[in-house]
């Protein structure tokens, strides 16, 4: 997939707002994107993709469109380009405005940073007092809403390389992939348990890889912990030990390793 910053500002981008499609919709179509290799991100419910490819996104909204019934939904005017937007004005908060705190110290880093990003761009004024937000009480249902999205892994974080190695590479997430291919057919492929555990060795599951969204990823993250479980039980069981409830281990990983290759297969 052609490499793309949706924070270069000197880039025209084209962003599709899809606040009326589910979040499974949502997910069919970053699937379909991610299959025709065309770049892409996400700001809350609002999809961003380089000008240069509105043409073939375009032609992939018209295949989902029509294969979820979901014809004229988030389409016409709501597609506008980084030159058609009229820029808005800058809010701040008044010294004497009232407003309301929403603790977040449980929340990751990473976490809060999406928030601040997405309060941006939604133009929210807001502040925070160590992991305590502050923003407008008159903006709660719209801050509520993008706490909800982010919570629930709906927006994709954007992780920039700064040069000190501080990204996960993309392919930590094919490796994952390819062993879950491997051991869905045969548990018990050395090849495919080594490239789990080397990908398991530097998976952070707070730090997705560029432009995979922070759910999807700790969840592949989980299912990989538990394919590894798996396997280690499974390497001091007899394959003719089954038991009327579970199987035997090796059966267990087989199953694991296809919800995993399964998860992973619309995005590599």
């Amino acid at each position: 997939m052609t490499e793309w910053n949706p924070d270069d500002p000197d880039a025209v981008r084209v962003h599709y707002d899809l606040s009326e499609w589910d979040f499974d919709q949502q997910g069919e179509l970053a699937s379909a994107l991610a299959e025709a290799e065309i770049p892409h991100g996400w700001v809350g419910t609002e999809l961003v993709i380089p000008d240069d490819f509105e043409e073939a996104t375009d032609a992939v909204f018209v295949e989902v469109e029509q294969r979820l019934g979901i014809i004229g939904k988030g389409t016409g005017d709501t597609y506008l380009t980084d030159a058609e937007e009229e820029p808005a004005e800058l809010r701040v908060m008044a010294d004497d405005e009232r407003l309301t705190e929403y603790p977040l110290a449980d929340w990751e880093e990473l976490e809060r940073r999406l928030v601040g990003d997405s309060l941006t761009a939604a133009n929210v004024p807001f502040r925070w007092e160590d992991a305590v937000l502050l923003v407008p009480t008159i903006d709660e249902a719209a801050v509520e809403q993008i706490l909800l999205e982010i919570e629930s892994g709906d927006v994709i974080p954007v992780i920039n390389d700064d040069g000190d190695g501080d990204e996960l590479p993309f392919e930590s997430l094919n490796s994952f992939f390819l062993a879950g291919e491997r051991l869905r057919k045969d548990p018990g492929d050395a090849t495919g348990l080594e490239r789990l555990l080397d990908a398991l060795n530097i998976a952070d599951p707070k730090r997705p890889p560029r432009g995979v969204e922070l759910r999807v990823w700790r969840t592949t993250c989980e299912l990989a912990e538990q394919l590894a479980d798996a396997l280690v039980d499974g390497s001091d069981t007899d394959e003719d030990d089954v038991t009327d409830d579970d199987g035997n281990a090796f059966d267990r990983a087989a199953q694991v390793a296809s919800k995993l290759h399964d998860l992973l297969r619309p995005l590599i």
